[in-house]
């Protein structure tokens, strides 16, 4: 209850920026679906944020979010590369005549 009262009180661009810092630690995670959510609820705190405040906010934010998109790069690329060694392992499996591996509840010939 402490933490949800404190984000209430807390200024606009401090709870900006305490949300990308959230949504840095979820791609470190790998908790990408969470991260959407955060994004929408961003967009909407940087309109709360006063004029005068809001473009330094939205540099460092950016910065932030710079960070976040290169996570996200690499591991779109880790995902990609591991697929691709799936895809080539099946194809070898398929080429050598190996048998397709069965699940714990398939019959045995």
């Amino acid at each position: 209850m402490a933490a949800n009262q404190a984000s209430v009180n807390a200024r606009p661009a401090d709870l900006a920026m305490d949300i990308v810092a959230r949504m840095e630690a979820m791609a470190d995670s790998g908790e990408w679906s969470r991260i959407e959510q955060l994004a929408a609820r961003l967009r909407s705190v940087l309109l709360d944020i006063p004029e005068n405040e809001r473009q330094a906010v939205i540099v460092s934010i950016s910065h932030c979010l710079e960070r976040l998109q290169v996570k996200v790069l690499v591991s779109r690329g880790e995902v990609a590369e591991k697929l691709s060694d799936i895809r080539r392992g099946q194809a070898a499996t398929r080429a050598y005549g190996q048998p397709e591996r069965r699940g714990p509840d398939s019959p045995l010939r």
